[in-house]
């Protein structure tokens, strides 16, 4: 009895874990993002290939600080929030549109702007930062959207 309580307790740890996404959180991402950055190119992928979008944040700053915090300003906005850059596995569309399944950084930025209660909140799947550019991605569904930062 002892045994089969033994081998049934193993089984069962064994299914859980092994169905468990990983998700772990490292400062910055281990990922230079700290400092400020302006949104250069908004585009979304259909069947006619990338498609440019407006998103109504190309003419601000995004500052984002050690530590999480962040900052978006334009000529008629300044909104607070956060933002974080995970390490984590799953599926995900990277930077040409195309599918993978794997490790990579998921990236999201929270902000609020108190006095007129609007907000931004962007969930990217997978992001990247090479030099002076990060590139984001996300998929909603039916299309992928791609976000490029340059360094500001």
């Amino acid at each position: 009895m002892k045994r089969l309580l033994l081998i049934s307790t193993t089984i069962l740890l064994l299914f859980s874990f092994s169905s468990c996404t990983k998700t772990v959180v490292v400062a910055n991402g281990g990922m230079p993002v700290a400092g400020s950055w302006v949104l250069s190119e908004a585009s979304q992928h259909t069947s006619y290939g990338w498609q440019l979008v407006h998103t109504g944040l190309e003419n601000g700053v995004f500052d984002f600080y050690n530590g999480g915090g962040a900052t978006y300003s334009d000529a008629t906005t300044n909104m607070q929030g956060s933002w974080a850059m995970r390490y984590t596995s799953g599926g995900y569309y990277d930077r040409y549109g195309d599918y993978y399944s794997g490790s990579h950084y998921a990236f999201e930025i929270h902000l609020r702007d108190r006095y007129s209660a609007g907000s931004v909140d962007l969930f990217f799947d997978e992001a990247i930062v090479s030099g002076n550019t990060l590139i984001a991605t996300y998929y909603n569904g039916n299309y992928v959207s791609r976000y490029v930062f340059n360094r500001y």
